[in-house]
């Protein structure tokens, strides 16, 4: 007998709580898109963030899905001076120089722990939520699983770092600076990547230490594990995709989700008359983000560059996101002129040239996806990596910490542009890699472009495929309890050697009996052959 009945209707609809912190709207995007699609399910959806990033769903009717009652506050979020500060001092900082000033800012970050843990202690008690779905920056979502039995989903914009090593990507997963593979590596590459743990020891000692202290300090006396076997004991979901990150066998708890991208953005509203204006058909995007302001000289060498592009009519139009923070390192040069323009650039900024447009804020994927956008110079974050893939473009990359420096190793080795190095790029470099991009004489960037546009397109469907996941995990735990002893059944999509000893999972006693079989066998060979041969 058949039924038209929909099968998901007979499952039952849980409260699911969605969690950001710091990181800003970038890093909540893609944990709110999933929530809408399993708010769409049925599922009630919750959402905690740190206080006046409540406006993130005020404001924005596509989050309608959540309930204003159902907004809960963390604490305090970074001031804008300690916020300005963090950022200044990541951009500043060099891996390849300084650890222990590379590793600084994370404090910062990480100090936020003891608030959100509060917090969602008291969140989570008052809510009951069947699961967590959270950015990876709040690490305290993590307690609640262990505190309280809550399956947590933790959204990466990359492969986590540390977790998952494979053989042909040499170091730590995630930190990886001269090669993403060993496939290209040189030996010396593969060596420096192997060694380099050693040389940061002594950094992330000291702040492991601090770790475990704030946690003690919390009443918190257990430390998380999630790293067994080199696996997470969550589901960590990667708002990334293969072909952009580099493939590696993982584990079912880690999943390459990405593009995760809401099917709805805003529209190009007044830069659509920009476009239309001489028919505009090779447009420049410039943007490096929220956090990043370039100094004076670099916004310098930028203006140059791209003006040169403009004179030599390789492009028709740039377009430059240029915040409050930024447009202050334009004015010790506002009355200067640069190539390609006709007035200087104080009446650059002020949009009076035809072929420059300066703007607080753009929107990106409107830009990225319009056909005159030939070109997005970008700091090379997760989100504005996925949007210009996703829509096509060709990339000009100036990462300056964590994800984005990867960003620029993965860029060029798809093909689909060109990476500056922060600490050595001129203007010559901008002039001449721009060049390079936008000529594109063997064809073989617009063909790359083209085809990661497609498997991004396609890849942008699994963020249906995380939701499955994370209704997997919810319905596992809440039908995997014991009422009669309170156990829980083991999460279905942990492999089984995270909860071995480490002789059992690795066979070392297969090994050790192995060896054992061998040498009584090779023994007692040698033992008759020499009683035999004395009986001769």
């Amino acid at each position: 007998m058949s039924t038209d009945r929909n099968p998901d209707e007979t499952l039952t609809k849980y409260t699911i709580l969605l969690v950001a912190g710091t990181g800003g709207f970038t890093h909540a995007a893609p944990v709110l898109e999933l929530g809408r699609l399993l708010a769409a399910r049925g599922h009630t959806i919750l959402f905690a963030t740190h206080k006046t990033q409540e406006k993130w769903i005020l404001t924005n009717p596509s989050y309608a899905f959540i309930s204003p009652s159902n907004i809960h506050p963390l604490g305090d979020p970074l001031t804008p001076q300690q916020e300005e500060a963090h950022y200044a001092a990541l951009q500043s900082s060099d891996i390849r120089v300084d650890y222990k000033s590379y590793f600084e800012p994370k404090y910062t970050v990480d100090s936020f722990w003891t608030s959100d843990y509060h917090h969602l202690l008291r969140i989570t008690k008052a809510t009951s939520p069947n699961m967590i779905v959270t950015d990876f920056f709040v690490e305290a979502t993590r307690d609640m699983q262990k505190q309280f039995g809550i399956p947590v989903a933790m959204v990466w914009p990359q492969m986590p770092y540390g977790m998952v090593s494979a053989s042909h990507i040499p170091g730590i997963p995630g930190f990886q600076v001269d090669a993403l593979s060993s496939e290209h590596a040189t030996l010396w590459q593969r060596i420096r990547a192997e060694l380099r743990p050693l040389k940061a020891a002594t950094t992330v000692v000291p702040y492991l230490r601090w770790v475990k202290k704030m946690r003690r300090e919390a009443g918190v006396n257990y430390a998380l594990g999630g790293v067994t076997a080199g696996k997470p004991d969550y589901l960590a979901l990667v708002n990334s995709f293969w072909g952009l990150e580099t493939p590696k066998d993982c584990p079912p708890l880690l999943q390459a989700v990405g593009p995760i991208l809401s099917e709805e953005y805003p529209g190009l509203e007044e830069l659509r008359e920009f476009y239309e204006r001489d028919k505009k058909q090779r447009v420049v995007y410039v943007c490096f983000g929220t956090h990043i302001a370039l100094s004076t000289e670099q916004v310098r060498m930028f203006m140059g560059a791209l003006g040169d592009l403009l004179e030599e009519r390789l492009v028709d139009g740039v377009i430059w996101t240029v915040g409050k923070k930024q447009e202050e390192k334009f004015r010790p040069f506002l009355n200067e002129w640069t190539t390609g323009a006709r007035e200087p650039v104080g009446r650059l900024l002020e949009n009076a040239n035809d072929d420059w447009f300066f703007t607080p804020f753009a929107p990106q994927r409107a830009i990225l996806d319009h056909p005159g956008t030939i070109l997005f110079v970008t700091h090379g974050g997760g989100s504005s990596v996925n949007e210009a893939l996703y829509h096509g473009v060709r990339m000009l990359a100036l990462g300056f910490f964590f994800d984005q420096l990867l960003n620029g190793l993965r860029i060029v080795e798809a093909g689909v542009g060109l990476a500056l190095d922060k600490a050595t790029f001129t203007r010559e470099e901008i002039y001449a890699k721009s060049r390079q991009v936008l000529l594109d004489e063997d064809s073989s960037f617009s063909r790359n472009v083209e085809r990661m546009r497609h498997i991004a397109r396609v890849s942008s469907r699994k963020k249906h495929y995380a939701a499955d996941l994370i209704e997997e995990m919810m319905y596992d735990a809440k039908f995997g309890l014991d009422p009669n002893n309170g156990k829980t059944r083991p999460m279905h999509l942990q492999t089984a050697d995270v909860r071995m000893r480490l002789w059992k999972a690795k066979n070392l006693d297969l090994v050790l009996v192995g060896g054992l079989a061998v040498a009584g066998f090779a023994g007692a060979s040698y033992w008759l052959y020499s009683w035999v041969s004395d009986q001769l």
